[in-house]
């Protein structure tokens, strides 16, 4: 109630500016400022047409006239600017009553938005536009294959604690070649995971490739390799195969969520952002999307393949350094 006089009052004297009370459910703060915006648009222009033709916007010129005389403060010669300013508006307002009991028609009057926004996105070509399942899919992709890493390193627990690990040393085979046929099984697997989990994306959800095909595969390769020796490094510094699993799993339900792989990593904090490039499932996120609704080419993904890579040549590192053969 009274919200059109304080309004005005306040446009023009700057007096205490009215409240509105906006309701809003935390979870939809994007739309929130969405509505915030309409709302300071609209008010703006009925307020603003109120001030210059409807009956508050003369009471409150009257009173910002009878305000100048008794203010001591302001300097003489800006006191006959402001109330030569506002007779003008007055004068104005006056015009305007007499051509409405005139019933002449009358000009829209008020402010209103001084452009128009033309909204074009910015892609890397013709043709390409933004699928948000493709991020979805990328994210639930890296997950799967981290899960299948587990598999890998859980079961050689499992082989070592049933006895069958002893069976498999007794093969005619070096150890290199043992840890590697394990390596290139656990990455085959990864591969096939994420090769299964794109084919439902792309027959179901429209998902295309439209950056550089090439980079897609040596992605899903080099995060397959990831994921095979993130296993390998389980099986090494992991005593049993129950507090492995558990630990693990939480472990790539934090590196998932860290590399964006539920929540967009674009609206981490900045600090966040920064952070999160410390770990594989970032960069291999960043450069699926890159590929697939972002359009890029092979030289953009690149150094997400050499990251991933690199990460593959630590985890194997520490797990030559900490597997135990006996």
């Amino acid at each position: 109630p009274g919200f059109g006089d304080a309004s005005v009052r306040a446009l023009f004297a700057g007096g205490a500016k009215p409240e509105i009370p906006l309701l809003y459910d935390p979870s939809h703060a994007m739309e929130t400022g969405l509505v915030r915006g309409l709302l300071t648009q609209h008010v703006m222009e009925t307020v603003s047409r109120e001030a210059m033709t409807g009956p508050a916007g003369r009471r409150s010129i009257e009173e910002s006239l009878a305000g100048l005389d008794r203010d001591t403060a302001m300097k003489p010669e800006d006191r006959e600017s402001l109330r030569s300013m506002l007779r003008g508006i007055s004068t104005w307002q006056g015009r305007q009553e007499q051509a409405r009991t005139a019933g002449e028609p009358l000009p829209a009057g008020g402010m209103s938005i001084p452009f128009e926004a033309r909204e074009e996105q910015v892609t890397s070509g013709a043709g390409v536009r933004y699928n948000g399942y493709a991020h979805s899919f990328a994210g639930m992709g890296i997950q799967w294959i981290l899960f299948a890493g587990i598999e890998l390193g859980v079961g050689i627990l499992l082989e070592r604690k049933t006895g069958l690990w002893k069976r498999l040393r007794a093969a005619p085979v070096s150890r290199p070649v043992l840890l590697l046929g394990k390596a290139a099984s656990g990455a085959l697997v990864s591969l096939l995971c994420l090769a299964a989990t794109f084919a439902f994306g792309m027959l179901v959800f429209s998902i295309r490739v439209r950056g550089s095909l090439l980079g897609f595969v040596l992605l899903c390769a080099a995060s397959a390799l990831m994921a095979s020796a993130f296993g390998l490094m389980l099986a090494a510094v992991g005593k049993t195969p129950n507090a492995t699993r558990g630990i693990a799993i939480m472990a790539v339900l934090l590196l998932v969520m860290l590399g964006g792989g539920w929540v967009p990593a674009f609206i981490f904090p900045a600090w966040l952002q920064t952070a999160t490039l410390a770990v594989p499932t970032r960069w291999a996120v960043d450069g699926l999307d890159a590929v697939t609704w972002r359009g890029l080419g092979l030289g953009e993904v690149l150094p997400a393949v050499g990251v991933l890579l690199g990460f593959t040549a630590l985890f194997s590192a520490v797990a030559g350094w900490r597997f135990r053969w006996e």
